[in-house]
């Protein structure tokens, strides 16, 4: 696997939570310019990886061909746990793979989350942790640029999981609502006027 010494070594760390030092566009433009058209072949299919599909490029990255095992093992044992908790059959939902350990203990912390979005910040916290276990002995080589990738990532999606904006989402679902009741209110009380 070829290194990349000096990308690697300029690139700001930041912990789980923090702001990140830059977007995924701007980390994927430094890569455009300073990594092997391969391997940047192989940094591109990371959203996919994070989102549990299978892909090729996972093959070129022991990091990528280990967390896409994790994330498949987590996302089973979470379909196992909430069909038990809904007394169904998982079956349909089960995709082929291997339960770790690792991911059967994320699936229960997500899982006993006390509501949704404290569910998925939970779930982003398990996917870094994840990352950062199996980056661990990769230094400046492309597994570290996509334990990278990764991270930056993730702390994308972290921003846009803000309680502010639940509240907000929230807000306009439920003036929605009222103002679909008050419009059906409203057309019942005129048909029943005219009867």
């Amino acid at each position: 696997m070829r290194r990349y010494w000096y990308l690697a070594s300029t690139l700001p760390s930041f912990p789980f939570g923090a702001e990140a030092p830059m977007t995924v566009s701007e980390f994927d433009e430094l890569c455009s310019r300073l990594v092997e058209r391969h391997d940047r072949q192989v940094l591109a299919a990371v959203p996919l990886i994070m989102e549990g599909k299978d892909t090729p490029a996972a093959s070129a990255s022991p990091l990528l061909r280990e967390y896409f095992e994790w994330e498949r093992g987590t996302r089973n044992a979470l379909v196992l746990l909430r069909a038990r908790s809904l007394q169904r059959d998982p079956e349909p939902w089960i995709r082929p793979g291997v339960i770790s350990g690792d991911a059967h203990r994320a699936a229960n912390a997500i899982h006993s989350a006390p509501d949704p979005l404290q569910a998925a910040m939970l779930f982003e916290r398990e996917r870094w942790i994840a990352i950062e276990r199996l980056a661990s002995l990769s230094a400046f080589d492309l597994d570290a640029l996509i334990a990278y990738k990764m991270k930056l990532m993730l702390a994308e999606r972290l921003s846009r999981l803000s309680a502010e904006r639940g509240r907000e989402g929230f807000a306009l679902y439920y003036q929605d609502i009222i103002s679909a009741a008050s419009g059906r209110a409203g057309t019942v009380l005129q048909s029943g006027a005219a009867t």
